[in-house]
């Protein structure tokens, strides 16, 4: 964010300093502008605005065009304004605490140091598109718009908001083109190709592009710490929106929620917003999906049925996709997840970019 300077300049200053070069005084000027002295005095001193009649005034006394002492007044007031509001901001710094500005700060989705109250405040508010911290509950736990409404208010709901505002922010949907329904079912098997990359992180920028194309924006956010998500999908402006934490920090569990958020876009309402780990009926067809896409049901019989990383490895290659996601089948079949790790490439998100 721009540093703001913390003072303010009225165009007096700069009338002073022009009669101060020209060794003209107060008296003279109002004598030129055809105005009282008072209401010289009051605009050097900051107290009186600077007119439109004025400043065409002293374009005329000074050779200064009009619109740089109008200029000069609008910076004037909006900086007044801004001072005055520090008061304003600084007292709803207690508001702010339940946000998690830790992890905003981490990763430098806001600027402002702990010290720093009002422009803590101020960071926030603009993270949220909204003008005061009381109209957050409006908007974004009860507001009209289906996409920022957070249904379940729990206690994590501020973690819940701050990371969906983050994904809305980073989808950048007014860049992307129409959505393509039909384009997206043809997408599925080259991105499901795509699991088997050896550089994953590589492969999910290849599979954000391709997304883009058929106007579905792919987003990476940081997990927040203690809100346990791994994935989001809503509509935004005519287009899904497909947010993802990498909470689990490997590939395998990547693929299954890029897949299982793609479900929710192929099966479900454009209305509704769907966070995995709820538990209904969506989420299980979700899942379905994801577990038929990356392995159809034909397959399941031969999946391994204890700890063989030859036979993984095997029906993965065999499949076309990443061993790691062949691994997390089998262990979820078996509840035996003591093994295989070698399969799985860790992601560590990049705390210098929170895009990487």
């Amino acid at each position: 964010m721009t540093n703001l300077p913390d003072y303010a300049v009225s165009p007096g200053e700069h009338i002073r300093e022009w009669l101060d070069d020209h060794g003209i005084n107060a008296a003279e000027l109002a004598r030129r502008l055809d105005v009282t002295p008072k209401h010289v005095s009051e605009l050097l001193s900051g107290k009186a605005p600077l007119s439109a009649t004025v400043a065409l005034g002293l374009e005329r006394v000074t050779g200064i065009p009009a619109r740089i002492w109008n200029r000069f007044e609008a910076g004037y007031r909006e900086d007044l304004a801004r001072l005055a509001e520090s008061d304003r901001l600084a007292a709803q710094f207690e508001q702010a605490k339940h946000f998690p500005l830790a992890y905003l700060r981490k990763w430098k989705y806001i600027s402002a140091p702990a010290r720093d109250k009002a422009g803590t405040v101020r960071d926030l508010l603009s993270l949220f598109g909204i003008a005061h911290l009381d109209a957050f509950d409006a908007t974004w736990v009860h507001g009209k718009v289906a996409y920022r409404r957070v249904t379940l208010a729990t206690d994590k709901v501020y973690e819940r908001a701050t990371w969906l505002a983050l994904g809305e922010r980073a989808a950048e949907v007014e860049s992307l083109g129409d959505y393509d329904r039909a384009g997206l079912d043809a997408l599925i098997p080259q991105l499901r190709a795509l699991t088997a990359r050896p550089n994953p992180v590589e492969a999910v920028g290849e599979a954000t592009e391709l997304l883009g194309g058929v106007g579905v924006a792919l987003c990476l956010i940081p997990p927040i710490p203690g809100f346990g998500v791994h994935g989001a999908t809503r509509w935004i402006a005519g287009h899904p929106v497909v947010q993802l934490s990498v909470r689990g920090k490997t590939d395998d569990q990547l693929w299954f929620t890029l897949f299982h958020e793609l479900g929710h876009v192929l099966l479900h309402s454009q209305k509704a917003i769907f966070l995995q780990g709820a538990g209904d009926q969506a989420e299980a067809e979700a899942d379905d999906f994801a577990s038929s896409t990356l392995i159809p049901q034909q397959y399941h019989d031969r999946l391994p049925s204890g700890r063989n990383i030859a036979a993984v490895r095997d029906l993965a290659a065999e499949l076309g996709i990443a061993p790691s996601i062949v691994l997390g089948q089998v262990q979820r079949a078996t509840k035996d997840f003591a093994w295989g790790q070698q399969l799985r490439a860790k992601l560590v998100w990049d705390d210098t970019d929170p895009e990487r």
